[in-house]
């Protein structure tokens, strides 16, 4: 048959490695370009963020004061520790307009946001939004340390005097353990000036997993497998670092691949394809036999081949006819008559070389096509086939069948079917049961 042809499991392999090497370069290009896009939309969202974090200086500088006596107030879901009578900023509204807008951002990834607001009084007034346990230490320790501010921003190394072109105006710390919540966060500190001197200063604390989050939401919009690399696996790295802006320490982020994900995506992208190949091959091969294959006895149909073969020469060709079948239907009924083509069939086909072509050429008629045999091995390969159907009964009968045959040579099929039919005629009439075999011409 067809498939006999080719050793389909190596066709089923190629085609699957075909199939992953595609895929796997297409994946892993696809990443390459989308490592460059994620950079972009990196420095957009730190951008838009600390963009948005530098709103604060406006809203502080215009908004009004109140005067509160000492203690802790929540105004508007905003905590505010006074921890001396004295004016306070009404901050509440602006933290929570830029709280909203911040986690456009971060979103869960928003810790809280603090404003240390400096009074002239020995004493310091706080923001908290909300407000933990970290948050009243921290008061402890700076609301009554007029140069509260000021120490903070020297342990950050950040400048503490007004600088009206500074670059980086604010700085994002690197992860840390917030030691109440055992929370690892990253602090972005905001200094606010009023009249060129240090007035409050504007802390927003976030989680440190916010740029994984970045790059996970990234990849599930992108559909793109990207990581976090630590610079050590050369062969993961996508050749893209990302530089945090205004982060001193450890400020950057170099990008890789994650190949696992790659890999087992274009093992299944191409385990899937090869199995959708294998069902179209197999529905087509399915095709092929029902059109081009005798449903009764499984061999080729003469309808299907004959014209192809009559283009063709050098073939060798086997004739093989049953005794007597007019007889065996007229005694024993059609049916019988079918049992005994069918088992016919099955013998002769034992007998075939998976390179041979054989033919139900009429009722009980069989061609056999053949390629590259010689003489002596025609004359074996037709006494096997009629020893093989008269050795035993069939349906309880007794059956043979005579067989006429010719090498072919460098005939046309046409002139080789010929002299294998007078071959055949010659075993009819020598007394059935026989082979006859006759050397083929130009």
């Amino acid at each position: 048959m067809a498939k006999n042809k080719f050793n389909i499991k190596y066709v089923y392999l190629k085609f699957f490695l075909c199939m992953f090497l595609l895929s796997f370069y297409w994946l892993y290009q696809y990443n390459r370009l989308e490592a460059n896009s994620f950079k972009m939309e990196f420095r957009e969202n730190i951008t838009k963020l600390y963009d948005t974090i530098r709103k604060v200086t406006p809203f502080y500088l215009n908004t009004k004061t109140v005067l509160l006596s000492q203690g802790t107030y929540t105004i508007n879901m905003v905590s505010v520790i006074v921890n001396q009578d004295s004016k306070v900023k009404k901050l509440s509204s602006g933290i929570n307009l830029l709280e909203t807008e911040i986690k456009r951002y971060i979103g869960d990834d928003y810790w809280s946001i603090s404003v240390l607001q400096q009074s002239e009084s020995n004493a310091n007034t706080a923001h908290f939004k909300p407000l933990h346990e970290v948050h009243r230490v921290l008061n402890y320790e700076f609301g009554f340390d007029t140069n509260g501010i000021s120490r903070i921003l020297n342990n950050e190394n950040m400048p503490t005097t007004y600088q009206a072109f500074a670059q980086c105006d604010l700085k994002l710390t690197e992860p840390y353990i917030e030691q109440f919540s055992e929370q690892k966060i990253r602090s972005i500190f905001y200094p606010i000036y009023v009249n060129k001197e240090i007035s409050a200063m504007f802390v927003l604390d976030v989680k440190a997993s916010m740029f994984t989050h970045w790059l996970d939401t990234f990849n599930e919009k992108r559909n793109s497998f990207l990581d976090y690399s630590d610079g050590l696996d050369v062969s993961m790295r996508s050749e893209e670092t990302i530089e945090i802006p205004c982060s001193p320490i450890d400020n950057e982020l170099i990008l890789s691949i994650n190949m696992k994900s790659v890999l087992l995506v274009s093992f299944l992208f191409s385990l899937f394809m090869t199995s959708i190949f294998c069902l179209i091959e197999t529905a087509a091969f399915r095709l092929i036999d029902y059109f081009a294959i005798d449903q009764m006895t499984g061999l080729y149909r003469r309808d299907f081949h004959e014209m192809k073969l009559n283009r063709t020469s050098g073939k060798s060709v086997i004739i093989v006819d049953i005794d007597d079948f007019k007889s065996i239907n007229d005694q024993f009924g059609h049916f019988k008559g079918d049992l005994v083509i069918k088992e016919v069939c099955r013998r002769l086909q034992k007998n075939v070389r998976s390179k041979d072509f054989a033919i139900r050429w009429g009722g009980e008629e069989f061609v056999i096509v053949l390629n590259n045999i010689s003489h002596s091995g025609l004359i074996n390969r037709t006494e096997a086939i009629r020893h093989s159907i008269a050795a035993g009964t069939i349906v309880g009968m007794k059956v043979t069948v005579s067989i006429g045959a010719t090498t072919g040579k460098a005939s046309s099929f046409k002139k080789a079917l010929k002299m294998a039919d007078t071959a055949l005629y010659q075993s009819k009439h020598s007394g059935k049961n026989r082979v006859t075999v006759l050397e083929g011409v130009k």
